[in-house]
């Protein structure tokens, strides 16, 4: 999905090297339908179609009214984080651990680049 203006960083954890701009998928989702509701909008208000006020706060959704998207993401976050404090490590999201699990994953140069290079190989 792109979207035409995603938030820089992501509310979930998720380790990427891809960059800002990188978000979840239900994150994607929430974004996606406030810009679609935004764009259809505003194709209304061009059109010059009457709209009575009613009409009008109908088609203007605002980011509150797709808050419900979230629940579930909102409870598995706080869950998440609750853990994590019992725990005594850092928040999944939280930039000390993001950079930590892309360390982690980190295949470039290390024995399993490597490895898959010499099985690549073999083949």
């Amino acid at each position: 999905v792109h979207l035409s203006s995603p938030p820089q960083e992501s509310y979930y954890w998720r380790w990427h090297n891809a960059g800002p701009g990188m978000i979840s998928t239900i994150e994607a989702m929430f974004y996606a339908a406030y810009e679609v509701s935004q764009q259809k909008y505003q194709c209304l208000l061009e059109s010059n179609q009457k709209m009575s006020p009613t009409d009008s706060n109908n088609y203007l959704i605002d980011q509150n009214s797709l808050i419900h998207l979230l629940w579930l993401f909102g409870h598995q976050r706080a869950t998440t984080f609750k853990a994590a404090q019992n725990e005594g490590v850092p928040a999944p999201w939280s930039d000390e651990e993001k950079a930590r699990q892309r360390e982690m994953r980190k295949q470039k140069g290390t024995w399993r680049q490597l490895r898959h290079k010499e099985d690549e190989r073999r083949l």
